[in-house]
């Protein structure tokens, strides 16, 4: 077996144009042990398992066994962590940790292309009603450059002490964001200094278990209409406000 492990992690080093001294690097080892272990000469300890499977993104069952079938959930391979409700405590207490993904479920998504700045979020609460609802999974991506964000953008905030879902309303304070809800309940915007801002994420799109009634299909298109029908008669009043002050002058 410890040929094996050894013929597969040369294979890897060399599929991906890796030196011996690259790889040892990475290992905390000298380049001498490292090729040693590639020769089968010395056998390899688990943390150097665990940082192989890192370097070249394979399971350590493959580095181990040859196991092909497994698939490593990284970003890297397509998929996304997921903070349910539940969890969103704990992952603004490990937020700064180096293995802060650990502890999550990972999903992949049909038809959703993602990077290595996405998480998916579950939602608590009805601030954002009727736009997201609680147990919707909002996908969501990081965003550096505030700047970049439009005015009315749903995004998620990772504050100290919260994970905020808001709508972002751009206002000349340079130091705060503005943020406002959807819920006609809640009247009151929200003002919070970048400074307590630990990360801002633009809302991509969402995952919903909520279908909508047929009866309420038809009754949105019935208004829908009517919004129609109602600015057509502006207009239509508006020309003839315009040719009665014509024919007046």
């Amino acid at each position: 077996m410890k040929e094996e492990i050894s013929n597969r992690i040369k294979e890897l080093r060399k599929k991906h144009g890796f030196s011996q001294r690259y790889v040892a690097e990475n290992l905390f080892i000298s380049q001498a042990a490292y090729s040693l272990i590639e020769n089968s000469q010395n056998g390899i300890v688990a943390d150097h398992i665990i940082k192989l499977s890192g370097l070249y993104d394979v399971t350590t069952d493959f580095l181990l066994k040859g196991d092909k079938n497994l698939i490593r959930m990284s970003l890297s391979n397509g998929f996304v962590p997921f903070i349910k409700a539940s969890a969103h405590a704990g992952f603004l207490k490990d937020y700064h940790m180096e293995n802060w993904e650990d502890p999550y479920e990972w999903f992949r998504i049909p038809g959703f292309n993602p990077s290595q700045n996405q998480k998916l979020f579950e939602v608590e609460g009805d601030s954002m009603a009727p736009t997201v609802l609680p147990g919707d999974i909002l996908i969501c991506q990081t965003q550096k450059k505030l700047e970049k964000i439009l005015d009315g953008s749903l995004i998620l905030l990772v504050t100290e002490e919260a994970i905020i879902v808001k709508r972002l309303k751009l206002q000349p304070d340079p130091d705060y964001l503005l943020l406002e809800s959807d819920n006609e309940e809640e009247v009151e915007n929200i003002k919070i200094s970048k400074n307590e801002i630990r990360e801002v994420m633009m809302v991509r799109g969402k995952i919903t278990g909520l279908l909508v009634p047929h009866h309420e299909i038809a009754s949105k298109g019935k208004i829908r209409a009517l919004e129609e029908a109602l600015e057509l008669l502006k207009k239509e009043v508006f020309k003839l406000n315009k040719k009665i002050a014509a024919m007046s002058n």
